[in-house]
This record gives structure tokens, sequence and C-alpha cells, in this order.
């Protein structure tokens, strides 16, 4: 009996345990709290709602490793001439050209990298065609990395120069307060991206002319803090969840370019200074699922530059153009076409004289700020123009190309309704733009269009057609 007793005890003790624990756990599990945290509203959650911000790096910094120092890169002896030993340390960056051939089986795992750090200040780097560069170009000195074009007498045509990094790693990488890096006939190619954008630069001078990206991944294809950046006869074609370009801070010159992106076009922040873009397409690539917004502009705390719109079209988005608190912009001669809501300005100011807006729901929503629309047509089918109380919307000689009756419907002043009939031809055409044949900038905006078209002006108010008259109309005569 001794020996039963200390065994009854503790089964005793584990069954109290138990039931303790499971009344504990119906305490807990009460459908009165479980109700309550479910029916509980999150009022944080409803005035700042959690939005899926962008992307952007750290800041990148030069590592320690020098090219052409010592110790080498494992399993690679660099040959210079000159040097018999086949060590050498601190050679000078003397050299104002050098020529990259990314076929030599000796030129290394970085050749371009390794080739930049005998290139003077302003120098050039050609690279020839034909095999790719599987690298990532780490830029620190002020330089022009070209594509080695083929000779006209050897009748061979060479592949252009293609830089094709690893998955994962960026195309081009320029250190901070690198002045005057220009990127010239190359095609940077990142078929798995991930995180990494194909170009970053930090506080640098960077300028892309006659220069192709490829970029597939979940960053942007091209990411700038600071400094400025330059594009002249470019194309940038983005499959990414961020925007296919995203600036923030830098003074932006964009010219004879064209940007085709997926879920966004341009997020720009422009800087101190004047910025411009100047005959450029912003093209949705499609999909299941439209784009966002083409073209995004935020405005600065302080030191907010302005930004200049000519000749650019907007195409294919969700929301043409949509602008933020401080934007300073100024719209001319320009294009937004197959779009849900044309232009939204939250808090912005913004000038739009002579340019076309189409939009299915609304032409231009003006939450707050200054608008203002001289000399434009809206057509599509949508409200033209909407301003909440407080937002200030001036309105003139704008034309609205409408289907139904114009007498039947009543528009705010300077706005003059015109048969959706009398629409330009050169506004009927919207596939054109987002076709994938045009590799380039090859048509223009909207400048000559508006010269062909001409400008609209005041019109006198439509008198309403005459009723006609029946046999019910007649007033029989009085006997």
């Amino acid at each position: 009996m001794s020996k039963r007793l200390p065994l009854r005890l503790m089964l005793a003790a584990a069954t109290a345990a138990g039931l303790a624990f499971g009344a504990a756990e119906t305490a807990v599990a009460l459908p009165d709290a479980k109700v309550d945290q479910q029916i509980r509203p999150n009022f944080g959650g409803l005035i700042n709602p959690p939005l899926r911000p962008h992307y952007r790096p750290e800041r990148w910094k030069p590592s320690r490793y020098r090219w052409g120092r010592r110790p080498y890169r494992p399993g690679y002896q660099p040959r210079r001439p000159g040097y018999d030993d086949g060590y050498y340390d601190d050679y000078p960056r003397d050299q104002m050209v050098g020529v990259v051939d990314c076929g030599d089986p000796q030129a290394g795992p970085t050749p371009i990298s390794d080739a930049l750090q005998g290139i003077a200040d302003n120098g050039i780097l050609y690279i020839r065609g034909g095999a790719a560069c599987h690298e990532t170009i780490i830029v620190q000195y002020p330089v022009v990395i070209a594509g080695e074009g083929s000779s006209i007498f050897s009748g061979a045509d060479v592949a252009p120069a293609t830089i094709m990094p690893a998955a994962g790693n960026a195309c081009i990488r320029i250190a901070a307060g690198v002045k005057g890096v220009e990127l010239r006939d190359l095609n940077f190619k990142t078929e798995q991206g991930g995180r990494m954008p194909c170009i970053e630069a930090w506080d640098a001078e960077v300028a892309l002319v006659r220069t192709n990206v490829e970029y597939w991944g979940d960053a942007s294809a091209l990411y700038a803090s600071g400094g400025r950046v330059i594009m002249r006869d470019s194309v940038i074609d983005a499959r990414s969840w961020d925007p296919a370009v995203l600036i923030e801070g830098a003074v932006i010159d964009i010219a004879r370019s064209k940007i085709a992106g997926e879920a966004g076009g341009l997020d720009l922040t422009p800087g101190n200074g004047e910025s411009r873009l100047d005959q450029v397409g912003i093209i949705a690539r499609g999909g299941e699922t439209p784009g966002d917004v083409g073209l995004l502009l935020r405005g600065l705390r302080s030191g907010t530059g302005t930004m200049s719109l000519r000749n650019v079209v907007v195409c294919g988005w969700t929301t043409g153009l949509h602008l933020e608190r401080g934007a300073q912009v100024d719209m001319s001669r320009s294009r937004i076409c197959n779009s849900q809501r044309g232009v939204i300005s939250a808090g912005a100011s913004l000038n739009v004289r002579e340019s076309a807006i189409g939009a299915r729901e609304i032409g231009a929503y003006i939450a707050s700020g200054r608008a203002s629309f001289t000399h434009n047509r809206f057509y599509g089918g949508g409200r033209p123009a909407y301003a909440e109380p407080g937002a200030v919307l001036e309105m003139n000689d704008n034309w609205v190309y409408w289907d139904r009756d114009c007498w039947r419907e009543r528009f705010d002043a300077g706005l003059y309704c015109v048969s959706s009939r009398t629409l330009p031809g050169s506004l009927r055409d919207e596939n054109s733009w987002s076709s994938g044949y045009r590799r380039g900038w090859e048509g223009d905006g909207y400048d000559r269009g508006f010269q062909r078209d001409g400008s609209p002006i005041a019109l006198p108010p439509e008198a309403p057609p005459k009723k006609k008259r029946g046999w019910g109309s007649r007033r029989e005569p009085a006997y």
C-alpha cells in the first residue's frame, strides 16, 4: 500500500493540472472575446492605410578592394605589359582611351571594372560587341562608357555591346559624388534582377545616350537619388512591380526617349532646379491588370524644382498624371490617352496648355491646390473636370467632345461642348503608341497635331433643336 499511494497522488495531481489548463484555455477562447477582437476597428489603419512602398536600395559605397592591386582575385592573374613579375601597385590613371573585349578568355571575370581603374578622368572606355559582359560595372570616376561599333569596311554585322549581370545583381553602380558618367550605345539586360535595380546612382551625374535597358525584376530599372539624370534617344523597358524609373531629389532632363512599364511608368521627385520631359513616351505594357500611374510627380518640403512637360505622351494607364503636394508642373502640347482618370492633383500647382486628355471616367480631378487649363481638348466620354471645395480650378476656352447632345448638358464656364464626330484624326488612333515594334521614339507627341488641328476658341451657346409639331400639338378650333 505504501508503494501505491505515491502513484495515486501523482495521477491525481496530473488530472488536476489538466483540468486547470483546460479551464484556462476555455476562458481565453470565450466567444465574446473572439467577436470583440474581430469587430474592433483599427483607426490607425483607416487614417493611414498600410500602402506598399516602393523599394529603395540602401546607400551603396564602394568596397575597400582596389582593382589592379594585390592580392589578386582567386584564379585570375592580370597581365600588363612592362611588369615582368606580374605584381604592380597603384599604377596611375593616365589612359584617356581604353578598349575591352569581354569575349577574350584572358580578360578576367570583371574586365570593364578593372579597365576603368586605368582610365583618367573624363576618359572613354570602348566595349566591343559580340560576347556579352557578365559583370556589375563599378564606376568611381567620371568616364564615358561606349559601345564600339563595327567598321564599315569590314562588312560584318557585329552585335551591340551588351551588359548582362548575374541574377540578383545590378548592371552598373555609380559611386556617390561622381560627376559626368555617360553611358552611350549600350544594351543593359537583366532577366532576374530581384530587388536590385539595373542602373543605380547616388548624388551623381549620369547620362544615357542611345542606350536600351531591358529589365525583369521587382525593383525599378533606373534608380537615382540626388544629382542629375539625363536621357537622350534611349529606351527603358521594365517588367517589374515598381515603376520603371524612380528618381528622387535629382535634376531631370529626359528628351526623345521611351519608357514602358507594367505597374508604373515614372516616379519623379525633382530636385532644386529646372527639370523637363520633352518628347517622351510613357507607355503601359498592358496585360491582365492595367498599370497604376503613368507619371507620378512629388514635391520636396524645401528646394522643390519646377517640372516642364512638353510633347509628352502618357498612354494606357489607369491614371495618366498624378501630382502630390508641393509639385510645380507646367504641361503643354502633351497627350494623355486610353486612361480611366487623366489628371489627379492633390496640393500641387498645375498649368496645362494646348494638350489633349482622353479619359473614360474623369479628365481632371483637383482635390486641393491650384490648377489652370487653357486651350485643351477633353474626350473619351468621362466628365471633363471637377474640383473639390477649397481647390482653385481655372478653365479658359477648352473643348469637350461629347457623344450625346450638347444642349442637354451643362458644363462650367470655360468648357465648350462639340460633337465627338469632330474629334481630330490624330487623337483617334491610340494603338500605335503601345505597339511592341516601336523600340524608339519615332513619332510626335502632340506638337504637330496641335499645330494642324488649331487652338480651341470660345463658342457661342448652342441653341436647342426646334420641336417638331405633330398632330397632338395642333390646337382644336373652338366652337
